[in-house]
């Protein structure tokens, strides 16, 4: 569906579930839709990424299909978000590649790999990579230290980069005020929700996942994957001030951050 003709039809499903309001203890998507009686693509554009396509909204609704009003709204909050995803990010250039995720995802590794072991023998020859190191500083033998640090560094800040333009450009799109950044109560009970996922509970019977049946797995496995980043990021990231600080690299041992941090969100 083209982005005008989406806009016009999520107001005119948003209209509708405004006149009904069976959902509006679900999630944060109704209260916020409840204040307008008019949804611009703004709006439009707001609402869908409040949504966590729980789809309880879905199987609850009267007037889903195969009735005639045809209101899907998980459906509809997806399509409208990823096209944020690709209003927002930066360069624009870039924005083409959503449409073909897996096969970009594909052909960058694919490439990394390709040039890292290109690099490694144009600099570090054959030798080097295909022999057995051992002893102190065989980890950076191959690959250097440098080399892994500030190419992996310049990729996060490039990351870091994009978040805080997208959310400029959705804060701009969206009409923000910009009271609302610094109000600790408002930030608080964001955050608070967020992080617990709240609206990923249905109203507390959990989402619709993966068919009508009610479950809080959808939930877990968020849960489970965000703490697993976490505890992976904390298990480099601590080796990384501890070796390069007095006492400098220590022996790999089971009690030591990297594996005890690192167990943790591997398995998450």
């Amino acid at each position: 569906m083209q982005a005008f003709d989406l806009v016009k039809d999520g107001a005119r499903q948003m209209t509708i579930c405004n006149a009904c309001r069976y959902c509006e203890g679900y999630c944060a998507v109704f209260p916020a839709m409840e204040q307008r009686r008019v949804f611009t693509k703004a709006d439009l554009t707001y609402l869908a990424n409040l949504c966590f396509d729980c789809r309880d909204c879905y199987y609850a609704c009267q007037y889903a299909p195969p009735h005639a009003f045809g209101v899907n709204i998980p459906k509809l909050m997806s399509e409208l978000r990823a096209d944020t995803y690709r209003e927002f990010t930066w360069p624009a250039l870039l924005s083409v590649l959503f449409k073909r995720n897996v096969l970009t995802v594909s052909a960058i590794t694919a490439t990394s790999i390709i040039i890292i072991l290109a690099l490694v023998l144009l600099f570090q020859g054959a030798d080097v990579l295909f022999a057995t190191h051992l002893g102190e500083g065989t980890f950076y033998r191959v690959v250097p230290f440098v080399a892994m640090t500030v190419p992996s560094s310049l990729i996060a800040l490039y990351g870091l980069t994009v978040f805080i333009i997208g959310s400029v450009r959705f804060w701009r799109e969206t009409q923000g005020p910009i009271s609302a950044l610094i109000d600790p109560a408002a930030l608080w009970r964001a955050t608070k929700d967020a992080f617990g996922l709240a609206y990923m509970k249905g109203g507390g019977a959990g989402c619709n996942y993966p068919d009508e049946n009610f479950s809080h797995s959808r939930m877990w496995y968020h849960h489970r994957v965000f703490s697993g980043f976490l505890f992976d990021f904390a298990s480099r990231t601590t080796p990384a001030f501890s070796d390069n600080f007095p006492g400098g690299q220590r022996p790999f041992q089971y009690l030591r951050p990297p594996f005890v941090l690192g167990t943790p969100g591997g398995v998450g």
